[in-house]
């Protein structure tokens, strides 16, 4: 990837099933719930210690390692297209990493895909200018779908991510995943891509 881009996306920033009451903790015994986007029909599994709503206020005011449980998960759904979710993972004494998930809907006349264009060809033609390395044909799949997946190891100026482009009912979305060298992020990520399913 050449550089970030920046585009009005619907964007979700998912907590971990890791995070309970500030430290880590199993899958087991992690309870979680479940959250539909009526406007765009997808839903995920976010763990049930997440705040639901903006970040409470004041949560800024100290370090991750000190605010209270509802500051170091929440996850904000007022603006369907923008729903956000962030999480501090780890336990406290050992420095907490920040987790994010983001899923964007490309739904603007700009960005739609023309019935029976293949996905390759569209990234290629929408996103050159920031990926060198965008392959001919799909090499992943997400809810049965298949999908594009490329990756970026990180810089001074960046963290490392990983995304995922595909396409649904003529948009284009993508899931990008931020700080993947990280073992409990990726823990986190691939509880939510399992989860992660379109309504019929």
């Amino acid at each position: 990837m050449k550089t970030r881009f920046a585009i009005p996306v619907i964007i979700l920033c998912i907590a971990t099933t890791l995070v309970a009451c500030g430290s880590m903790g199993s899958k087991a015994n992690v309870d979680l719930k479940e959250y539909k986007n009526e406007v765009f029909g997808y839903s995920f599994q976010y763990p049930a210690t997440c705040t639901f709503g903006p970040m409470p206020k004041g949560c800024k005011g100290s370090p991750p390692e000190e605010r209270p449980q509802e500051c170091l998960c929440f996850l904000d759904t007022e603006n369907p297209r923008q729903v956000f979710m962030q999480a501090f993972l780890g336990a406290p004494e050992q420095g907490l990493s920040l987790a994010t998930f983001s899923i964007s809907s490309y739904d603007s006349p700009a960005y739609s895909i023309p019935e029976g264009v293949e996905l390759a060809s569209q990234l290629k033609e929408y996103f050159s200018e920031f990926y060198d390395d965008i392959p001919d044909e799909p090499n992943a799949e997400i809810s049965g779908l298949p999908a594009m997946e490329l990756h970026y190891s990180g810089s001074p100026m960046g963290t490392s991510s990983r995304e995922i482009y595909f396409i649904k009912n003529g948009r284009l979305v993508q899931i990008s995943m931020l700080g993947v060298e990280v073992e409990e992020n990726l823990a986190l990520y691939e509880q939510i891509l399992s989860s992660f399913s379109f309504d019929e």
